[in-house]
């Protein structure tokens, strides 16, 4: 291998040209946080233009199995007759991470990357290569050429190989502010970082700042097992104080109650904050009574004070506690905390105390009043306050919106819902340019080659800066090419919100109409649950493990397919047909749980039944209070999406809605579940 001095001028060198040029890659992203902007649908759905490339993509195919199978002729021969192909700088791309998994790398594939990069331009294959570059030179143990790599814009953080390799360089020398960083935290860390932190702690006596902060993060993290070791660095007051924090777990209140935290100090308010915390969690009432009843006799900072009063509250507010909304009402909410400023009008709702609606309304920022949701509501505090007139102009207003709060607005003036297609109409000059666009003819490729990971992550990292007109062009070229997830994602990002075939196309309609019949449920709620949930995305999967069109998880899949008699299914969640009728088998499985009441049906399709029960109040209320009025933001928005897709896809259906306000019936008490 060529000498260290040569591998750091490369880096630093030539190395360079691909830093500045580099981009960024969004790679694949979370199906529920973000569905409407990834995905391409597939299956027997897909339709559009397949472009001039049919024989070269399936020699692109048949290239990358000959790689896979290290047929290198093959591989070859195949490549160089796909040189004027769009995908060819992914043959190399693939070609270059297959290497470099059985070779130790040096200089070599570091003039690779940088030829790669200069050749293609493509910054984010380039990002990619540098990070498999990285591993390798870390399992490799390269450590000064894994340093020198990691100062790249390019580089992943790889921060427990970075300390190895600052240990290994002879840089770890005690408690620096990195090391510290990252021995504070309440964590197992993972082999080598964990030998080499206990082998600083064991040489080093850490900062008596860094022991405190530990404690305190554990502590806040519920985690005391690793505040316990730091038990050895403390005096023995403090030692038996601390000791008693952390022994108190599962009675705070015993400790909160017992007297020995009656002298104010720091510490003594740290403990009394954690403690009435923990304590809310298994009597709220009570905690937040000792809470009222001790906090002026003690000098909390500010920040403490307002952090763990907020906390109190809006935990009463999360389960929907009477109480909160008093508490709420007499809390002064910071003017930069919007959350707290909204959980006091939805209090307010579910107290259905309609002035305290109309004042907390009124105190949000001028923008967010005007927020349809907000709006709404007002309208409603308005209109039981017997302000009919002023009601009726604002619902009048929200009625020509298409949305979930325009649609309830139609519903309460017996108005047509303001559905209705305003297809997008591209200049042909931009159309014309954005088809020869090469990164949006990648995209098509990928997705008509197979790999639709690939399609959206070329197509999302061209949208980013764009016009509205150039994303509303791409929207529609999207939609001719088959690319239907990305078409609602460029038509969103570009306000087209009219675009209805683009936004709410009608795909896999004879999957739905099955699993409709068999199941008894509305082939629009289908859709619009199919909509929200993945955009049409075949073969999404979500941080949290869920797969598909109506992403399941595989632990639910199993489930439904055992209560339809299919014992140890293993099916393909990313086959159109399969996860349509596990999918709505489930919302059927959930609708019979609650008498057949969509909304919280469909409130348990995301959050599951068993929280959606623990939702439920004392008494009925009505539905549009309990939707806006769910503690989870995720699933407030989801209830509202969904029951809006679906009343846009009976519209397409049928050409006329159901009313929401039909589908809308009284939330029942929680005795009646």
């Amino acid at each position: 291998m060529l000498g260290g001095a040569l591998l750091l001028s490369m880096v630093a060198g030539s190395w360079a040209v691909a830093v500045m040029a580099a981009g960024s890659d969004n790679g694949q992203e979370g199906a529920k946080a973000s569905a409407i902007g990834s995905g391409g649908a597939a299956g027997d759905e897909t339709s559009g233009d397949t472009g001039p490339y049919g024989e070269q993509r399936l020699q692109f195919s048949e290239a990358l199995d000959a790689l896979a199978a290290g047929d290198q002729a093959r591989f070859a021969s195949l490549k160089a007759a796909l040189s004027d192909y769009p995908l060819a700088d992914y043959l190399d791309y693939e070609q270059l991470q297959q290497q470099w998994r059985d070779v130790t790398p040096g200089s070599r594939e570091i003039r690779q990357l940088n030829a790669f990069e200069q050749r293609t331009g493509d910054s984010s294959l380039t990002r990619r290569l540098t990070r498999t570059l990285q591993k390798r030179f870390a399992e490799t143990e390269q450590w000064e050429t894994f340093l020198a790599l990691g100062k790249s814009r390019l580089a992943a953080s790889m921060t427990c190989e970075t300390l190895k390799a600052r240990s290994e360089a002879g840089q770890v020398n005690g408690f620096d502010e990195q090391i510290v960083e990252m021995w504070v935290k309440p964590r197992e860390h993972r082999e080598p970082c964990k030998s080499i932190l206990e082998d600083i702690e064991a040489r080093n006596t850490p900062p008596i700042s860094a022991i405190w902060e530990r404690i305190y993060q554990a502590m806040e993290s519920n985690k005391p097992e690793f505040a316990t070791p730091m038990l050895a660095y403390l005096g023995s007051r403090d030692r038996a104080l601390a000791k008693s924090w952390i022994e108190a777990g599962e009675s705070p209140q015993s400790f909160l109650l017992s007297g020995k935290l009656d002298k104010d100090t720091l510490l003594n308010r740290r403990i009394i904050a954690d403690l009435i915390l923990d304590w809310s969690r298994q009597d709220t009432s009570a905690a937040i009574e000792q809470w009222l009843r001790i906090r002026e006799r003690f000098s909390f900072n500010d920040d403490r004070y307002y952090d763990t009063s907020r906390a109190l509250a809006m935990r009463a507010a999360y389960r929907r506690m009477p109480e909160a909304h008093q508490w709420l009402q007499t809390f002064t909410a910071r003017a930069d905390d919007l959350e707290l400023q909204e959980w006091r009008i939805r209090t307010a709702l579910l107290a259905e105390d309609w002035q305290a609606v109309i004042n907390s309304i009124a105190q949000l920022p001028r923008e967010e009043q005007e927020e349809d949701h907000w709006a709404y509501w007002q309208a409603r505090a308005l209109e039981q306050t017997g302000r009919e007139a002023d009601a009726r102009s604002i619902y009048t207003e929200l009625a020509a919106l298409q949305s979930y709060h325009g649609f309830l607005s139609a519903d309460r003036l017996q108005l047509d819902y303001a559905i209705y297609d305003e297809p997008i109409v591209p200049d042909s000059q931009l159309l014309g340019q954005l088809t020869d666009e090469p990164a949006l003819r990648r995209a098509r490729e990928f997705h008509h080659v197979g790999l639709s990971t690939e399609s959206r992550r070329e197509w999302n990292n061209w949208v980013r800066g764009r016009s509205e007109a150039e994303l509303a062009a791409a929207a529609v070229l999207a939609s001719e090419w088959g690319l239907h997830d990305r078409a609602i994602y460029a038509a969103g990002l570009s306000n087209s919100r009219r675009a209805i075939s683009l936004r709410f196309p009608l795909l896999y309609r004879s999957e739905v109409a099955r699993a409709s019949m068999d199941n008894a449920i509305e082939p629009a709620w289908i859709f619009g649950v199919m909509r929200r949930e993945s955009a049409y995305i075949r073969d999404v999967r979500s941080s949290a493990g869920a797969i598909g069109l109506m992403q399941l998880m595989p632990r639910t899949a199993r489930y439904v397919a055992g209560l339809q008699g299919k014992k140890d299914w293993r099916g393909d969640l990313t086959e159109s047909g399969t996860n349509i009728e596990l999918g709505t088998f489930y919302l059927r499985h959930v609708m019979n749980r609650f008498d057949d009441h969509q909304v919280l049906a469909t409130a348990s399709y995301n959050a599951g039944p068993s929280r959606v029960g623990k939702w439920l109040t004392e008494s009925s209320m009505e539905a549009d209070i309990w939707i806006d009025t769910i503690p989870y933001t995720e699933t407030r928005r989801y209830v509202r999406a969904v029951l809006a897709y679906a009343a846009i896809y009976e519209h397409q259906l049928n050409g006329e809605p159901q009313r929401l306000s039909n589908k809308l019936r009284l939330i029942p008490a929680a005795t009646g579940v």
